[in-house]
């Protein structure tokens, strides 16, 4: 049986944008949207912002000015990541250098993002970042910890590594994926493709919130400070086995 959740009037009857519910499950009627990416099983559909008015909240067109809206002074912000790689355009060149043995990172990015953290720290606004690996780590991951992580804490952004071959109740947050928590109250997922570029972040409603500052504050208490891990893993380091 097919019941009408949601429909858009139009001229066109019954092809207008349409949420039906059918057997358990919804069904979507819209606009056709090309998209060669998509498996040959799949389609997608463009339906008007209005069909979906509790989604408007939760969209976060430009985070920079959504952290300006809810970042406090003195306050707290920590970053959970669990992806092996990200495709960052500022890493790019170093990270190419760090794989071809380049002596240090030259990115111009960096001295500007390392003031940031020193700016913010300077005005009470504690920055947190929280590393999941699962035993041996990425390159990417690698090239990170070898080139990022200490310069990041010296800074004075607070930097932990969580292994999940030591820490295995924890494996849930690869489920999770990315996420901030801003002020112990407002969390943002932040999406990937499977290659690892940014598509962007979304808001979790209030009534989701609670369960995910409550696992990046679990994360955050079993994890190892990164001065301490990366002190504890030698082998990690780029050409420690080159002997």
């Amino acid at each position: 049986m097919t019941k009408v959740l949601r429909a858009e009037s139009c001229d066109v009857g019954q092809t207008c944008a349409r949420i039906d519910r059918v057997e358990g499950s919804y069904e979507i009627v819209g606009t056709h949207v090309p998209d060669a990416g998509l498996p040959a099983h799949e389609r997608k559909v463009r339906v008007p912002a209005t069909m979906l008015p509790e989604l408007g909240p939760l969209d976060i067109p430009d985070f920079s000015l959504w952290q300006a809206r809810h970042r406090r002074a003195p306050g707290d912000m920590i970053r959970v990541q669990t992806l092996n790689s990200y495709a960052v355009a500022s890493d790019d060149a170093d990270f190419v250098g760090y794989l071809n043995g380049a002596p240090e990172p030259t990115s111009p990015f960096r001295e500007p993002w390392f003031k940031q953290i020193r700016d913010e720290l300077a005005m009470g606004m504690r920055r947190r970042n929280l590393t999941v690996v699962n035993g041996w780590p990425s390159d990417y991951r690698r090239y990170g910890f070898e080139w990022v992580c200490q310069d990041n804490v010296d800074a004075g952004q607070e930097t932990r590594v969580l292994d999940l071959v030591e820490h295995p109740s924890a494996a849930m947050l690869l489920r999770t994926g990315d996420f901030w928590v801003v002020e112990s109250k407002y969390v943002v997922l932040v999406r990937y493709d499977d290659d690892g570029r940014h598509l962007g972040e979304v808001a979790v409603e209030d009534s989701g919130a609670t369960g995910y500052v409550a696992a990046a504050e679990l994360a955050w208490h079993l994890g190892t400070p990164f001065t301490e891990w990366w002190a504890a893993h030698p082998e990690y380091r780029r050409g420690a086995g080159a002997a």
